[in-house]
Formats: structure tokens, sequence, C-alpha cells
């Protein structure tokens, strides 16, 4: 016996959900919604850029303004001869002062206090009996030449002590002596002291 199976028969059909109005609506609500946030971001993201470029811009300005000013200035400055001048003239000052003491390092000059001391530190050191005829100083003072008399030789040497006890420099000089008199019964002794620098 031959029996027949339908296989179209409605129970045997796959089963296929159909494609409502409501499905479609609920797509293209995402769709439109989705479409919605992203231009809503865009157009934050274009205005806070549009923010940020006008403060930008406006940076621009004020630094340009201040660059023209600051070119102004200049300008007129280098325009102005007279400080120019100025500005010469200070250099050349600079230079000579630099010069003279370039110079004065370089050069030996000798006692630039004065001998007011050396006259001081002589005179203190006088003594009854020895008198200073001449005296002479050279090279700035690292020359000294004494030249007197005196009535007994033995005084010569009290006097270079009392020299050394100065407060000049004369004290730190080396002293050699001459002494000598005119003949045997003379009674005035000659003596002469020259330094020589230690």
């Amino acid at each position: 016996m031959k029996q027949q199976i339908n296989l179209y028969l409605a129970e045997f059909r796959v089963k296929k959900d159909p494609i409502t109005t409501l499905l479609i609506g609920q797509i293209v609500g995402g769709v439109l919604l989705t479409m919605i946030v992203i231009s809503a971001f865009d157009m934050f993201t274009r205005w806070d850029l549009n923010n940020e470029l006008a403060e930008l811009r406006a940076d621009l300005v004020e630094e340009t303004r201040k660059t023209s000013q600051l070119d102004d200035q200049l300008a007129q400055r280098s325009q102005n001869n007279e400080l120019a001048e100025r500005l010469l003239r200070a250099e050349g000052r600079l230079t000579a002062s630099r010069s003279i003491r370039d110079f004065l390092s370089e050069t030996k000059l000798g006692n630039v206090t004065g001998f007011s001391e050396y006259f001081k530190d002589i005179s203190r050191a006088s003594i009854d009996g020895l008198s200073v005829s001449t005296f002479e100083i050279s090279s700035g003072g690292d020359g000294v030449n004494i030249v007197g008399q005196v009535i007994d030789s033995a005084l010569v040497p009290q006097f270079v002590d009392n020299i050394e006890a100065g407060q000049s420099s004369l004290r730190s000089q080396r002293f050699s002596s001459k002494i000598s008199r005119e003949s045997p019964e003379a009674r005035v002794f000659s003596f002469e002291l020259s330094n020589q620098s230690e």
C-alpha cells in the first residue's frame, strides 16, 4: 500500500518572522537616534574647536600688536642719533678705562701713597749729635740715600735701628753705611746710608 506525504503542509514549513511595521519603526528609530547622537557630538566638537580657534586668533592679534609696538620702539631707538652717540662715547670711555687699568696693572709705579711717612720716620729717628744734610729718594721709593754728620760713629747704627722701628716702608729696607772723617783730628764724622730692597 502506498501512502503519500505532503511535505508542504503548514506544520512542516519553516516559520519566518514577518517584517512588521513595528520592527521597521524600531530599526529606523535606532538608526536616527545613532545619527542624532553622532551629529550632536560632531557639533559639540566643532563648537569647542571654534571657541579654541577664536581664543588663539585673539592671542595672535594681541601678540602681533605687541610685536608691532616693540618694532616701533626699536625703530625709534635706532633712529635716535643722540642715543647712538652717547653709546659710542660710553664705549670709548670703557675702552680707555680698560687700557689704563691694563697699563697700571703691568707697570710698577713704586710708592703711590707719597713720601711724607719717610720724612716722619727720619725725624722720629733723629738722635742728639746726628744731623741729616741730604735725603734722596729714587725709583719710586725703592732707592733711599741719607747723608749727614755725626759726632760719634756709634750713633749711626742706633739711627738705623730707629728708622727700622718706624711706620713707613723704610723699616723693611736694609741699609749699608759708610762712615768717614776728613782727618784723624776732626771731631765730626760724615756718614752715608743707602738701601737695597729686600
